[in-house]
Protein backbone atom coordinates (compact mmCIF):
# COMPACT_ATOMS: atom_id res chain seq x y z
CA UNK A 1 0.00 0.00 0.00
CA UNK A 2 1.63 3.35 -1.36
CA UNK A 3 -0.39 5.29 1.64
CA UNK A 4 -1.48 4.77 5.06
CA UNK A 5 -4.40 6.08 6.62
CA UNK A 6 -2.50 5.47 10.16
CA UNK A 7 0.74 6.61 9.68
CA UNK A 8 1.61 8.06 13.07
CA UNK A 9 4.16 11.13 12.81
CA UNK A 10 8.09 10.18 12.33
CA UNK A 11 8.59 13.43 14.75
CA UNK A 12 7.48 15.08 17.71
CA UNK A 13 4.78 17.72 17.16
CA UNK A 14 6.47 21.34 16.79
CA UNK A 15 3.59 23.58 17.23
CA UNK A 16 3.29 26.00 14.35
CA UNK A 17 0.29 28.40 15.91
CA UNK A 18 0.58 30.12 19.10
CA UNK A 19 -2.82 32.03 19.96
CA UNK A 20 -3.11 33.11 23.13
CA UNK A 21 -5.85 35.76 25.59
CA UNK A 22 -8.86 33.43 24.86
CA UNK A 23 -11.14 33.43 27.68
CA UNK A 24 -12.84 29.60 26.63
CA UNK A 25 -10.13 27.25 25.68
CA UNK A 26 -13.29 26.14 23.30
CA UNK A 27 -11.90 29.04 21.28
CA UNK A 28 -8.70 27.65 20.24
CA UNK A 29 -10.84 24.84 18.16
CA UNK A 30 -10.24 26.11 14.89
CA UNK A 31 -6.08 26.58 15.66
CA UNK A 32 -6.14 22.71 16.61
CA UNK A 33 -8.06 21.68 14.32
CA UNK A 34 -5.55 22.75 11.60
CA UNK A 35 -2.27 22.55 13.75
CA UNK A 36 -3.11 18.63 14.33
CA UNK A 37 -4.10 18.24 10.58
CA UNK A 38 -8.15 17.45 11.78
CA UNK A 39 -7.65 13.71 12.99
CA UNK A 40 -7.21 12.52 16.51
CA UNK A 41 -3.54 12.69 18.10
CA UNK A 42 -4.81 9.28 19.35
CA UNK A 43 -6.29 6.70 16.92
CA UNK A 44 -5.58 9.33 14.03
CA UNK A 45 -9.43 9.31 13.07
CA UNK A 46 -10.05 11.92 10.57
CA UNK A 47 -12.67 14.46 10.47
CA UNK A 48 -13.40 13.38 6.82
CA UNK A 49 -14.84 9.95 8.16
CA UNK A 50 -17.00 11.74 11.58
CA UNK A 51 -20.41 11.77 11.43
CA UNK A 52 -20.28 15.17 13.17
CA UNK A 53 -18.30 17.75 14.34
CA UNK A 54 -18.99 16.66 18.04
CA UNK A 55 -16.79 13.48 17.23
CA UNK A 56 -13.61 15.65 17.73
CA UNK A 57 -12.84 17.52 21.07
CA UNK A 58 -9.86 19.71 22.77
CA UNK A 59 -8.29 17.50 25.12
CA UNK A 60 -6.10 18.54 27.77
CA UNK A 61 -2.22 17.17 27.22
CA UNK A 62 -2.21 17.89 31.31
CA UNK A 63 -5.63 17.32 32.86
CA UNK A 64 -7.88 20.74 34.06
CA UNK A 65 -7.95 18.57 37.44
CA UNK A 66 -3.93 18.09 37.68
CA UNK A 67 -3.32 21.63 36.26
CA UNK A 68 -5.73 24.01 36.16
CA UNK A 69 -3.39 27.03 35.25
CA UNK A 70 -3.01 25.22 32.08
CA UNK A 71 -6.45 24.80 31.36
CA UNK A 72 -6.00 27.49 28.59
CA UNK A 73 -2.71 27.05 27.02
CA UNK A 74 -2.93 26.88 23.94
CA UNK A 75 0.67 24.53 24.11
CA UNK A 76 -0.87 22.51 26.65
CA UNK A 77 -4.18 21.15 23.83
CA UNK A 78 -4.27 18.60 21.24
CA UNK A 79 -7.43 17.30 18.97
CA UNK A 80 -8.74 14.12 20.03
CA UNK A 81 -11.50 12.23 18.96
CA UNK A 82 -14.50 11.97 21.97
CA UNK A 83 -13.89 8.53 22.75
CA UNK A 84 -9.88 8.54 23.28
CA UNK A 85 -10.21 12.05 24.91
CA UNK A 86 -12.91 9.94 26.96
CA UNK A 87 -10.33 6.91 27.55
CA UNK A 88 -7.65 9.43 28.65
CA UNK A 89 -9.37 11.16 31.24
CA UNK A 90 -6.92 12.94 33.58
CA UNK A 91 -4.43 10.12 32.84
CA UNK A 92 -0.69 11.80 32.06
CA UNK A 93 0.14 10.45 29.05
CA UNK A 94 3.36 10.67 26.53
CA UNK A 95 2.31 14.03 25.28
CA UNK A 96 2.72 13.99 21.08
CA UNK A 97 4.78 17.07 21.55
CA UNK A 98 7.54 15.03 23.48
CA UNK A 99 7.94 12.12 22.04
CA UNK A 100 7.33 10.94 18.16
CA UNK A 101 4.26 8.69 18.16
CA UNK A 102 5.74 7.20 15.29
CA UNK A 103 8.67 5.50 17.25
CA UNK A 104 6.17 4.40 19.61
CA UNK A 105 3.57 2.32 17.94
CA UNK A 106 2.64 1.39 14.54
CA UNK A 107 -0.18 -0.52 12.68
CA UNK A 108 0.51 -3.61 10.36
CA UNK A 109 -0.93 -2.43 7.06
CA UNK A 110 0.20 -5.55 4.72
CA UNK A 111 -0.04 -9.54 6.37
CA UNK A 112 -2.53 -11.26 8.19
CA UNK A 113 -2.10 -8.60 11.01
CA UNK A 114 -3.55 -5.63 8.91
CA UNK A 115 -5.53 -2.94 11.33
CA UNK A 116 -3.18 -4.13 13.88
CA UNK A 117 -1.36 -1.87 16.35
CA UNK A 118 2.26 -2.91 17.79
CA UNK A 119 3.98 -1.03 20.25
CA UNK A 120 7.57 -0.31 20.05
CA UNK A 121 8.95 1.29 23.25
CA UNK A 122 7.08 1.19 26.92
CA UNK A 123 5.45 4.72 25.52
CA UNK A 124 3.72 3.14 23.51
CA UNK A 125 2.87 0.20 25.52
CA UNK A 126 1.13 2.71 27.68
CA UNK A 127 -0.87 4.72 24.98
CA UNK A 128 -1.68 1.57 23.77
CA UNK A 129 -2.91 0.23 26.88
CA UNK A 130 -4.26 3.66 28.53
CA UNK A 131 -6.29 4.18 25.24
CA UNK A 132 -7.35 0.76 24.56
CA UNK A 133 -6.03 0.93 20.99
CA UNK A 134 -5.74 -2.82 20.64
CA UNK A 135 -9.04 -3.08 21.50
CA UNK A 136 -11.23 -6.53 19.35
CA UNK A 137 -13.75 -3.62 17.53
CA UNK A 138 -10.97 -0.55 17.07
CA UNK A 139 -8.87 -2.95 15.62
CA UNK A 140 -11.69 -4.38 12.89
CA UNK A 141 -12.34 -1.11 12.29
CA UNK A 142 -8.99 -0.02 11.22
CA UNK A 143 -8.53 -3.33 9.34
CA UNK A 144 -11.75 -2.00 7.07
CA UNK A 145 -10.46 1.38 6.28
CA UNK A 146 -6.74 -0.19 5.16
CA UNK A 147 -8.53 -2.65 3.16
CA UNK A 148 -11.31 0.20 1.60
CA UNK A 149 -8.40 2.90 0.92
CA UNK A 150 -6.46 -0.16 -0.44
CA UNK A 151 -8.97 -0.53 -3.05
CA UNK A 152 -10.12 3.36 -3.67
CA UNK A 153 -6.70 4.13 -4.51
CA UNK A 154 -6.65 1.58 -7.35
CA UNK A 155 -9.83 1.45 -7.98
CA UNK A 156 -11.80 4.93 -7.50
CA UNK A 157 -9.24 7.61 -7.24
CA UNK A 158 -11.99 10.44 -6.99
CA UNK A 159 -13.53 8.92 -3.53
CA UNK A 160 -10.14 7.89 -2.40
CA UNK A 161 -9.15 11.57 -2.44
CA UNK A 162 -12.11 12.15 -0.18
CA UNK A 163 -11.40 9.76 2.12
CA UNK A 164 -7.85 10.77 2.47
CA UNK A 165 -8.09 14.07 1.63
CA UNK A 166 -8.67 17.40 3.53
CA UNK A 167 -12.21 18.10 4.97
CA UNK A 168 -14.46 20.86 3.44
CA UNK A 169 -14.19 24.37 5.05
CA UNK A 170 -10.70 24.94 6.18
CA UNK A 171 -10.45 27.23 8.70
CA UNK A 172 -9.22 30.52 7.56
CA UNK A 173 -7.50 31.42 10.91
CA UNK A 174 -7.26 34.98 9.60
CA UNK A 175 -10.53 35.76 9.79
CA UNK A 176 -12.17 33.49 12.66
CA UNK A 177 -13.94 35.19 15.65
CA UNK A 178 -13.34 36.16 18.10
CA UNK A 179 -9.21 36.67 17.17
CA UNK A 180 -6.91 35.27 20.24
CA UNK A 181 -5.45 38.50 22.53
CA UNK A 182 -1.80 38.00 20.95
CA UNK A 183 -0.10 35.29 18.84
CA UNK A 184 3.59 34.09 19.22
CA UNK A 185 3.90 32.82 15.68
CA UNK A 186 1.72 34.90 13.67
CA UNK A 187 4.01 33.23 10.65
CA UNK A 188 2.24 29.71 10.85
CA UNK A 189 -1.04 31.32 9.56
CA UNK A 190 0.80 31.37 6.13
CA UNK A 191 1.45 27.70 6.67
CA UNK A 192 -2.03 27.06 7.90
CA UNK A 193 -4.12 24.50 5.53
CA UNK A 194 -6.64 27.34 4.46
CA UNK A 195 -3.56 29.29 3.68
CA UNK A 196 -2.37 26.95 0.92
CA UNK A 197 -5.33 25.84 -0.24
CA UNK A 198 -5.63 30.16 -1.46
CA UNK A 199 -2.74 29.88 -2.86
CA UNK A 200 -2.96 26.65 -4.72
CA UNK A 201 -0.59 24.49 -2.54
CA UNK A 202 -3.24 22.15 -0.83
CA UNK A 203 -1.96 18.67 -1.04
CA UNK A 204 -4.65 15.94 -2.63
CA UNK A 205 -4.26 13.58 0.61
CA UNK A 206 -2.31 13.68 4.11
CA UNK A 207 -0.95 10.68 5.50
Amino acid sequence: MSVSPFRYPSTAHVRRHGPAGYSTYQQFRPWLRDEFCFRCVYCLRREVWAFQDSDFELDHDVARSIAPELCRDYTNLVYACHNCNKRKGSKRLPSVSDVAYGACMEVATSGTSVGEIHALNDDGVRLIDELSLDGEKITATRRRYIEMIRSLEKNDRPLFLVWMGFPEGLPDLLGVHPQPVSNSLPAGILQSWFAKKMRGALPEIFE
